[in-house]
């Protein structure tokens, strides 16, 4: 594994966090479980947007495997905050799947609050595949720059980044994602 930073701490890649092996198990495992139309979250909850969001999606509560994650992803997590410290990924995995003329436009990705003192800051998005075309994730600020996704890598960025899932030109785009926990030594304190 190596890291690559694309804008200082808060967008960066770890290459060759899972394997091909690995990549195909969980493709696998979403493609028998089926997905669904993917909503978005709003002031008035989640609602189905396609002019914003149009991929598919499969949500799992899957404490054992986000731990299994978590202790391969750990020595590369930051902590940039003095009061708050990575304590894991969040355990509601989310997999995500793009058919060619689907996207998700310009964005930033919601926190979970588990309790006062456990939030996430950070979102963690593993590409599963990259035999496909298009589908790239493309952040604007502060300056535009693009992520070419590359199978078995793991995308860690700032919840705050506006940034999009590109449209899918062809073949299937999968990504796992879920969101690293940051626990508070203080519930006043948010970061």
């Amino acid at each position: 594994m190596h890291r690559e930073t694309f804008h200082y701490d808060y967008v960066y890649v770890i290459h060759n966090f899972l394997t091909s092996v690995e990549c195909a198990r969980y493709i696998e495992m979403a493609e028998g479980i089926g997905f669904t139309e993917a909503p978005v979250s709003t002031s008035q909850g989640q609602v189905m947007r396609k002019d914003i969001r149009n991929n598919l999606r499969l949500m799992s509560d899957d404490p054992e495997t986000a731990n299994i994650l978590w202790q391969r992803i750990q020595p590369w997590v930051i902590d940039p905050w003095r009061h708050r410290h990575a304590i894991g990924l969040n355990e509601r995995l989310r997999f995500y799947k793009y058919e060619p003329g689907q996207s998700f436009a310009p964005h930033c990705d919601g926190r979970y609050r588990r309790s006062d003192f456990e939030k996430s800051d950070f979102t963690f998005l593993v590409y599963l595949n990259d035999d496909f075309k298009g589908g790239g994730t493309r952040f604007f600020q502060p300056q535009t720059f693009r992520v070419v996704p590359k199978a078995g890598s793991a995308l860690l960025f700032h919840h705050p980044q506006l940034h999009e899932g590109e449209e899918v030109k062809s073949g299937v785009k999968y990504v796992l994602r879920s969101d690293v926990m940051y626990r508070s030594t203080n519930a006043d304190h948010d970061g």
